[in-house]
């Protein structure tokens, strides 16, 4: 009978049987103390006299309990999760999992954690005793309907446990069966995402100008040859006569073909007449000449600073890549599975879980070819799973912006007793500023700050740190591809020349 032992304001009314007087015995239950003292049994609070209408000791028929717990066990389901949930075995230990044997060398643990400290602090104030029980606790977990659970959540349900901490975010069909706290701390849901690679060097010859400057350099020299036609087409008409004056089409091949030889800088063969021709001939090299001077410039400083392709750091940018992202359990996107948005629907397409040695696997790979869920934490820090090493990290970028948000709460039993004064001193908490400071004590004391340290300079990483690199004949690809369509052009020109030979003489 789990109301007993569970709950504190129990008060019976009884008739001794043996009594011959008219008199009740207010009876309640213990529930302070170690569970081992039995918290449910009844003892004789006072008694009521109905004929002279007062109690014999005139107690409180409800007295707070709640105030000194007296050693009162207070259970986590807790699995180790840094920096929220830490547990640490062979060292020193201030609790018992009392989900392991007796004496065994997993029964003495050490916990702590940004939410274990709150339930610690929590039991120094109100004499109660933390222990945690991880029998089952290998996830999350859920709830159903039927009131059957599993992982940390299902351990409360059960009542194998009080509480149940380690990033438990506000989920709406667990909150159905269970009772959760006020919020912890805020918690963004991010991914590391593969570095951006290396652009493809096949459109190298088209990267040192824009898209409007190759537009602005086409327009000039359409303007180029058109005033070279025209110049080309008066000259005759001044200087020559009606037998040896060229035709319009010769006028435009002479401006087309002396046009693009003055932009790759070579020089022609056709005479020029007249001085207006001349002039314009010289206007129009200094002017190519500046172009390939500015093209030849940017050209060499892409070739030893390599251009990078865009990373799918950014929510649109994960969805436009398509980029594949992982987990290790369902719980990581379970907030946000029954969205609508098409953009949320998108992205969870690419969403796949597998366990924590695929992943490593997967961030072992080189390169790296897949996003990893990780957390941010309020004041700047990172939840990261262990698979990912710091070989993976050196391969991964953090996402500006956060998938999403949820805060996170300490779920516990329907009709907690000690809900109110837990959430008071959550409240107090984050009032004392205490949040921020246990977050970088924590993380300080507990996690790899090599990684923290690296997954944070990820944010700021670009393509300025890469810095020069040795020239290779990636770097030339589109060069060569250049070289080759001309080839391929020059080839079905001279073959149509020929063929057009053939068939005229024919």
């Amino acid at each position: 009978m789990l109301i007993f032992s569970d709950q504190p304001n129990i008060l019976f009314i009884t008739h001794p049987s043996s009594s011959t007087n008219e008199v009740f015995d207010i009876r309640t239950n213990k529930f302070t103390g170690p569970k081992s003292l039995n918290p449910a049994k009844l003892y004789t609070l006072d008694r009521f006299f109905p004929a002279l209408n007062r109690f014999q000791n005139a107690k409180s028929l409800f007295p707070s309990k709640l105030a000194n717990l007296q050693g009162r066990e207070i259970i986590i389901a807790g699995f180790d999760y840094p920096p929220y949930t830490i547990i640490k075995h062979n060292t020193i230990s201030n609790a018992y999992d009392i989900g392991t044997r007796d004496k065994s060398d997993f029964y003495k643990v050490y916990i702590d954690g940004t939410e274990t400290r709150v339930v610690l602090s929590f039991c120094e104030k109100f004499n109660c005793t933390v222990q945690i029980n991880t029998s089952d606790a290998d996830d999350w977990g859920t709830v159903y309907p039927n009131m059957s659970g599993s992982g940390s959540l299902g351990m409360v349900l059960k009542h194998k446990a009080d509480i149940c901490i380690g990033a438990m975010y506000s989920w709406y069909e667990d909150y159905r069966l269970l009772d959760h706290s006020m919020y912890l701390a805020r918690s963004g849901i991010t991914c590391l995402v593969p570095v951006p690679l290396r652009l493809a060097s096949w459109y190298l010859p088209l990267e040192p100008f824009q898209e409007t400057l190759w537009f602005a350099v086409l327009v000039c020299l359409t303007i180029e040859t058109v005033g070279l036609v025209l110049a080309y087409k008066s000259e005759q008409k001044i200087f020559e006569t009606n037998h040896h004056r060229k035709s319009w089409w010769n006028c435009w091949k002479f401006g087309l073909a002396t046009t693009f030889k003055l932009f790759i800088s070579q020089s022609g063969n056709s005479n020029a007449i007249s001085f207006t021709v001349r002039v314009l001939l010289f206007a129009c090299f200094l002017n190519d000449l500046i172009i390939t001077s500015i093209y030849g410039g940017g050209l060499a400083s892409i070739l030893t600073i390599p251009s990078m392709d865009e990373a799918a750091d950014t929510v649109q940018r994960l969805r436009t890549h398509k980029l594949p992202w992982a987990a290790n359990s369902e719980a990581w996107v379970s907030s946000i599975r029954g969205s609508t948005e098409e953009l949320v629907t998108d992205l969870l397409k690419n969403f796949h879980i597998y366990n924590d040695n695929q992943l490593l696997r997967f961030a072992q790979e080189n390169p790296v070819r897949i996003g990893f869920t990780v957390e941010r934490l309020p004041f700047g820090h990172f939840a990261i799973g262990s698979y990912l090493v710091p070989k993976a990290i050196d391969q991964l970028v953090i996402m500006q912006d956060d998938l999403y948000y949820q805060y996170t709460v300490a779920f516990v039993p329907r009709l907690w007793p000690l809900l109110d004064a837990f959430n008071m001193h959550i409240y107090n908490w984050h009032s004392s500023g205490l949040d921020k400071y246990w977050e970088h004590r924590v993380v300080a004391t507990n996690l790899n700050m090599q990684i923290q340290q690296k997954v944070e300079s990820t944010m700021t990483r670009s393509q300025d740190d890469i810095g020069p690199v040795t020239l290779g004949m990636s770097n030339f690809a589109g060069i060569m591809l250049v070289w080759v369509l001309g080839s391929v052009m020059a080839a079905v020109v001279f073959a149509a020349e020929v063929i057009s030979k053939m068939y005229i003489n024919f």
